[in-house]
């Protein structure tokens, strides 16, 4: 009745959704979608520090293969003596600078913004190694600011935990 269900058919139904989910793949080079706006705020300060490593990597070795091809030993050529040329200092001062606060400026607001959503956790939880064993304080910030301490971990809402040492 069924004859189009078989062994193969079947086998392959949980590989075809796990595909479909956004899962780390071998040799993959991008980031996972993101699943929040954080997340994506990283993969853009990503995108923007590659791009500049890019740009200057371009320049440098732009710089280097001038530098090569025009002071080679069969051209004879005689470098220049540059003394105290302002516009050079200032070029070469102002221009990484820009480039280091363009970075930074989009880091430390994400970072900022990351410290902004964990103002307020639901629930802290303080884990202490001791030398034999694990010893666990929890406070409850919303009704009695009480401290609850346990030498095991409770499990508040049937969820499997699993410890990683």
């Amino acid at each position: 009745m069924f004859s189009f269900l078989n062994l193969n058919t079947v086998g392959l139904c949980p590989r075809f959704f796990v595909s479909i989910a956004d899962t780390p793949q071998p040799w993959q080079t991008g980031f996972q979608d993101p699943a929040t706006a954080t997340m994506q705020g990283i993969i853009d300060l990503h995108h923007d520090i590659v791009f500049f490593m890019i740009v200057i990597l371009t320049i440098v070795s732009w710089f280097c293969l001038r530098i090569i091809s025009r002071f080679h030993y069969t051209t004879q050529a005689k470098p220049e003596r540059i003394n105290h040329n302002t516009n050079l200092e200032l070029f070469w001062s102002i221009i990484p600078s820009l480039i280091v606060l363009s970075i930074a400026l989009p880091s430390l607001t994400l970072i900022y913004s990351m410290d902004d959503r964990v103002q307020r956790p639901g629930l802290t939880v303080k884990i202490i190694g001791r030398q034999w064993y694990w010893s666990y304080e929890m406070r409850d910030h919303f009704v009695n600011k009480t401290k609850v301490d346990m030498d095991s971990l409770i499990n508040l809402m049937d969820y499997p935990v699993r410890d990683r040492i």
